[in-house]
C-alpha cells in the first residue's frame, strides 16, 4: 500500500480508463464472472468465508508482524522485506517480521511479509 495516497479525481478516472480500455474490459469481464460466480456460491456463504478469511490473516498478522500491519520502508530492517520504491514521491508501504521469529515459523512468516 502507498502511505497517504489519494485516489484519482473523476477525471482522472474517466481518462485512465480511456487510456486503458482494454485492461478495462477485461476487468469488467472478470469482474462480471466473479459476482456471477459467488451468486451461484451463495453470496452469504461467500461473506462468511471472507469473515473467516479476514479473521484468520488477522491472527497470522499479530502472530507475525511488527505492529500488525504496514510500516514506512525505513522501519523494515531486513532488505529483502522492503518493497520497490519507485521514483517520484510515493512511499510503498512494506511489512516487518516481528523480532524472535525461528525456524518454521519465521519461513511461514516470511513468505507472508515478501514484497513483490
Amino acid at each position: 500500500s502507498r502511505q497517504d495516497a489519494e485516489g484519482p479525481s473523476p477525471e482522472q478516472a474517466r481518462r485512465l480508463r480511456r487510456w486503458n480500455s482494454l485492461d478495462w474490459q477485461l476487468y469488467l469481464h472478470f469482474n462480471r464472472t466473479f459476482w456471477r460466480r459467488v451468486e451461484e456460491f451463495g453470496v452469504s456463504r461467500m461473506e462468511e468465508e471472507v469473515r473467516e478469511l479476514r479473521r484468520r490473516r488477522e491472527v497470522l498478522a499479530r502472530r507475525c508482524l511488527r505492529g500488525g500491519g504496514p510500516v514506512p520502508p525505513g522501519a523494515i530492517p531486513e532488505g529483502k522485506f522492503r518493497p520497490f520504491q519507485p521514483p517520484g514521491a510515493a512511499r510503498i508501504l512494506g511489512l516487518a517480521l516481528r523480532p524472535g521469529l525461528r525456524g518454521s515459523e519465521r519461513r511461514r512468516c516470511g513468505r507472508m511479509a515478501l514484497p513483490e
